[in-house]
């Protein structure tokens, strides 16, 4: 349908994950010296972006657009976790949330844990894991039975890290573009 009226499909989907939490949540291991910390508050926004953008090496989240996420009524600051490297550089970060109204409205009790960003500085020391474990520990607190994910189909090392957490594929979404003139 859309291919007739002039779209084409893009190589990237994004790749909607679910793990059920009621299975094992591993403890996470950091290396020495890292410390998973909740981030402290606004006053943290910039740092915050500044990591999101290197981590997926775009320019789109902005400190006004991270500071947009920390003031919707659902954001919960002892959810958003933050790794602070030895040298105290903001080394990943990981934006856990609950929408209260989406399950209310769904019958369901799941949380979000994304997005999730490592500092290229940092990548591929267990951060994201560790994170990421944090993080459905602190959903199954919070009485969740499900978390849920999405990520690009390009980015392999998220898709193996949170399959090797019990995360599995729930769904898929298609790109689709159009030049307009």
């Amino acid at each position: 349908f859309l291919e007739k009226y002039g779209f084409v499909r893009t190589s990237i989907e994004t790749i909607s994950m679910r793990r059920d939490l009621e299975q094992l949540i591993p403890n996470p291991v950091l290396p020495i010296g890292f410390t998973i910390r909740p981030v402290k508050g606004e006053e943290e926004a910039e740092t915050l972006a500044e990591l999101h953008r290197l981590a997926f090496d775009s320019d789109h989240v902005t400190t006004e657009v991270r500071l947009t996420w920390m003031r919707v009524p659902e954001y919960d600051p002892s959810l958003d976790l933050v790794v602070i490297a030895p040298d105290a550089t903001f080394a990943a970060y990981c934006m856990c949330s609950i929408n209260t109204e989406q399950n209310q409205l769904t019958g369901n009790l799941e949380g979000q844990t994304d997005p999730v960003g490592t500092h290229p500085r940092f990548q591929k020391l267990g951060l994201a894991r560790a994170l990421l474990l944090t993080g459905l520990s602190l959903l199954k607190e919070r009485g969740m039975k499900t978390a849920s994910l999405a990520t690009s189909s390009d980015n392999i090392a998220m898709q193996k890290t949170a399959r090797s957490l019990g995360f599995d594929t729930s769904h898929k979404k298609l790109w689709f573009e159009k030049a307009i003139k």
